[in-house]
């Protein structure tokens, strides 16, 4: 068959970034060698160099019959080099045909089902890691090795060869004006503090600031819980959740009497996600738990069962801020036991309804979700219910995920989750074979859980619609962190998708275990321990581009951001102020941990960044709803605290706004209930705006950054770190 298209259309076309789906495909075969082979040359013929050449079977069919004959799907993806520096992608899906023969099977049809390239004539996401973080000793020695370098020189009470949950979250802890990070370690390594200095580095301010944490840490989320005007920090740790209060000078002090639980957690915390879900004017804390170790959900001690759709987690706390210091376990009372027997991994907060009251998504392992919408004030008492069934967003499947975005620009909050797509899970449940036993629905759910991520579009009536495949939005690979940012300005969101679970080190002698789980773990549930397996390995993050059509393509190998390093989390901010959206990736298991990808796309769309500061509301805007109306583009944000997974976003709203000459409106709702419209807010600028004022204040963006690109070569297994960890 044919591998090139007869007929492309362009879904994305600009100076930068061009992009180009096969719209005619020839259906006739190809049946001369010489010609297939010309083909084939002509399919690479963009790049320089190959980087990547990736080749996953989707699926297995056996042809019966006395020549029997076997039909493979075939995903392939190329990325690499062009010329003048930039990168292309072109990938799809294949089909071929075999045949047995007496030297082994034979390919007798090659055809391409669908086929997409892309070409980006200078670099879109450039690493500068070095750059921004190398001058920092504890960097070096801490970051730059990866967990599985530490649990071979830490005691493994501290540092068992661990799952790598551990993130990275961006706030401004000392009120300059200037995102920050913080690093969350494994116990045994202190978690770490960045100041971002302005210039497009990092310094260590972790002593200083008192936050050199040894307790695992998960999650950190940066708020301002008492409403003094400064961000303080909350841990998700081993044992709970800790509290750091700012002094307002960026010195941090814990409270060792914030949190108020009716009863001990029964698992581990693994992600959290913060909103003033009673509209009092304070933050309040949700908590996912995670039941890893067989016992801890004490009635329902074991592991996940059933497998498809485990009803024997631990429970979720919901803590509200009663505004005196402390966050009480109101959990029960507000009607968040209901189904709260699930493995959580992540969790968001927005008001999709839009009828001024919070509500809660949240993402379970091993089953469905959960929507909780807030009914608001019912006879005096605050209450939710789930009613993700009723919404259709039950979503069932490996949830690690959450999150909010209006990816079609209606002004609807649309939902976004992360999931597992795997090639191997997808040919062994499309096996006439598989669960054979078992209900057709059931057989069903089990190949919904190979599916991947899942995108459903509010459809404005508290229904949403399941729009993944038709907008192309499912794949991720083995998904963590799947969010959502504007990496081009154009005014449409994207999405954005760290991935990979077990990648071994080359000299190790590990067992590829994805195939193994599927077939006998899934299929066949078999007292078999397979002891130092790779599962999902060597997978590459994933970023999806919005068509402005409903759609998304695929360019992650054009832009630069498909990592092969076990992501886990990753957080969006401008760090160097240039009007474009900067991306952190933390992945633990890998060298190093923490990686900067500063954005050059710098096609000459428009964009402003709007900061908030409440009032009534609580100081930090979260929930605050804005709409920027402009010329060209009309575009809805919310401001959040914790959303994707293990992650914590700039509070800054970055709107892109495509060719836009003038900003016609900006309409803000805040968490309070106040309705406020600006006419008067320039483009290309840092908007600040506080609740109640008529006015606002702006600067011009900095000048995009020139600096060459800066990674880190990764130290040997043995060699490239100390043992102090100093900074």
């Amino acid at each position: 068959g044919h591998l090139l298209p007869l007929n492309e259309a362009a879904t994305g076309q600009s100076p930068k970034l061009e992009i180009f789906r096969a719209s005619t495909i020839a259906s006739d075969l190809v049946l001369d060698r010489i010609a297939f082979r010309k083909e084939l040359s002509a399919l690479l013929d963009d790049f320089t160099s190959i980087q990547t050449a990736e080749f996953l079977i989707t699926r297995i069919d056996v042809e019966r019959g006395s020549d029997p004959r076997v039909r493979t799907t075939v995903r392939f993806d190329f990325t690499g080099g062009v010329k003048g520096g930039g990168r292309a992608e072109r990938l799809g899906h294949w089909q071929m045909r075999w045949q047995h023969a007496p030297d082994g099977w034979r390919v007798i049809e090659w055809s391409t089902l669908d086929h997409l390239r892309s070409r980006a004539a200078s670099p879109v996401f450039t690493e500068v890691t070095d750059t921004a973080l190398g001058q920092n000793l504890s960097f070096r020695r801490q970051l730059v090795p990866g967990l599985d370098y530490w649990a071979s020189h830490l005691d493994a009470v501290f540092m068992p060869r661990g799952m790598g949950h551990h993130g990275v979250s961006v706030g401004d802890f000392d009120g300059d004006g200037l995102d920050d990070l913080y690093v969350s370690q494994p116990e045994g390594l202190p978690n770490r503090l960045f100041r971002n200095k302005g210039d497009g580095t990092f310094e260590d301010a972790t002593d200083a600031a008192g936050l050199a944490i040894l307790d695992r840490t998960s999650q950190a989320l940066f708020a301002d819980v008492d409403n003094d005007g400064d961000q303080d920090l909350i841990l998700l740790t081993r044992t709970g959740p800790l509290l750091f209060r700012n002094d307002g000078k960026g010195r941090f002090t814990r409270d060792p009497e914030a949190f108020q639980f009716k009863q001990p957690l029964q698992g581990s915390l693994t992600s959290a996600a913060m909103a003033d879900y009673d509209r009092d004017g304070f933050l309040d804390l949700y908590l996912c738990a995670y039941g890893y170790f067989i016992g801890v959900s004490e009635d329902k001690a074991g592991p996940p069962s059933p497998y498809h759709d485990a009803l024997n987690g631990s429970p979720n706390v919901l803590l509200r801020n009663d505004g005196r210091g402390h966050f009480v376990d109101v959990t029960d009372q507000v009607g968040l036991d209901q189904n709260n027997d699930r493995f959580s991994f992540a969790a968001a907060w927005v008001d999709y309804d839009e009828d001024g009251w919070p509500d809660l998504l949240v993402a379970n392992d091993f089953g469905r979700k959960n929507l909780y919408r807030n009914e608001g004030m019912v006879n005096g008492h605050l209450h939710f219910s789930d009613v993700a069934a009723a919404a259709g967003v039950e979503d069932y499947g490996a949830g690690m995920s959450a999150t909010f975005l209006d990816y079609d620009n209606d002004g609807r909050m649309d939902i976004y989750t992360g999931n597992m797509w795997t090639a191997a899970g997808q040919r062994v449940t499309s096996e006439p074979g598989f669960k054979r036993d078992a209900p057709a629905e059931v057989r069903d759910i089990y190949r919904r859980h190979t599916r991947g991520n899942s995108l459903f579009r509010n459809q404005g009536n508290g229904t949403f619609a399941d729009v993944t495949l038709q907008a192309g939005a499912e794949f991720g690979r083995w998904a963590w962190s799947s969010d959502a940012f504007d990496f081009d300005n154009d005014g449409w969101q994207d999405l954005y998708i760290v991935n990979g679970m077990f990648t071994r080190d080359e000299d190790e002698a590990a067992v590829d275990v994805d195939s193994f789980f599927w077939r006998q773990v899934v299929a066949q549930s078999p007292l078999t321990r397979v002891s130092n397996g790779a599962q999902a390995q060597h997978e590459r993050n994933v970023l999806l581009r919005n068509n402005g059509h409903g759609g998304f393509d695929e360019v992650s190998g054009t832009a630069g951001l498909d990592v092969d390093q076990d992501g886990r989390s990753f957080a969006v901010l401008d760090y160097d102020e240039d009007g474009d959206a900067d991306v952190i990736l933390m992945a633990p298991r890998s060298s190093p941990q923490l990686r900067v990808f500063r954005n050059d796309y710098a096609a000459g769309n428009a964009s402003v960044t709007i900061h908030l500061t409440g009032t009534k509301s609580n100081r930090d805007a979260i929930g605050a709803r804005v709409t920027v109306e402009a010329d060209r583009v009309r575009a809805t944000r919310i401001v959040m605290a914790g959303s994707g997974f293990l992650s914590q976003h700039s509070k800054a709203l970055l709107f892109g706004l495509g060719k836009s000459q003038r900003i016609n409106k900006v309409t803000i709702a805040w968490p309070g209930g106040l309705v406020q419209t600006f006419s008067d807010v320039p483009l290309n600028r840092r908007v600040w705006i506080e609740e109640g004022s008529e006015t606002l204040r702006s600067e011009p963006f900095r000048t995009a950054s020139v600096a060459p690109p800066a990674g880190i070569v990764p130290p040997s297994r043995d060699a490239g770190a100390s043992a102090s960890t100093g900074t």
